[in-house]
């Protein structure tokens, strides 16, 4: 759950970050560069869920 919590801490980072330095001029590169930790987030979230599912059966 703390990889879930980073993840969405470094896309509103990213999001931010755009809006605040670069005036959105880079709207495309972070919607991909969110796009991208949000798979890898939704990866590691069902490998955890499944190593966890398989302890408690």
């Amino acid at each position: 759950m703390r990889g879930l919590y980073i993840s969405i801490c470094l896309m509103h980072f990213v999001i931010l970050s755009n809006i605040t330095i670069f005036d959105g001029e880079w709207n495309g590169i972070t919607m991909w560069l969110c796009t991208g930790i949000f798979i890898v987030a939704t990866a590691l979230f069902i490998s955890t869920n499944k190593k966890y599912k398989k302890q408690n059966n």
